[in-house]
């Protein structure tokens, strides 16, 4: 890694509550494998990581730093085409990723969620009975992300 080009990226997980950081032996992050049916889905949030590395230019050392956002769910149900998207996602997505993400522990909460939103949205006429579920190949949005 050059000290001249830092790098951008981003990273995203369903989670339950906003815990900042998990060490893998903690009880928090051990739970998140089990699928607790008590779970209450308004305590499930989107969480979107902005991340930043950069090379020192003297030590070579790396810096990285993470801003964590956190999106309740719950304001899925009226984001058009999104509910579509995140099911296509949590039900498609390589396996190997999603267990990475640690989406199993939310999963029997969120997947019927999904799909009766999305069903609700086509019936309100806010998805259009023909949307075939992608993101624009020009944008990585949805139709209508300009609104």
């Amino acid at each position: 890694m050059p000290t001249d080009k830092p790098i951008q990226r981003g990273s995203w997980g369903l989670e339950v509550g906003e815990p900042i950081f998990l060490q893998g032996h903690e009880e928090e992050f051990v739970k998140r494998a089990e699928q607790n049916p008590d779970l209450d889905i308004s305590d499930i949030n989107l969480r979107v990581d902005h991340q930043t590395l950069r090379r020192l230019p003297v030590s070579r050392g790396i810096v990285f730093n993470f801003k964590p956002l956190f999106t309740p769910f719950m304001d899925f149900r009226e984001e058009p085409f999104i509910p579509e998207l995140l099911l296509k996602v949590l039900t498609e997505g390589k396996k190997s990723i999603m267990d990475y993400k640690g989406t199993v522990g939310v999963e029997h909460k969120v997947l019927p969620t999904l799909k009766e939103w999305a069903e609700e949205q086509r019936r309100k006429g806010w998805v259009p009975g023909d949307w075939k579920v992608r993101t624009l190949e020009e944008h990585p949005f949805f139709p209508g992300w300009r609104d």
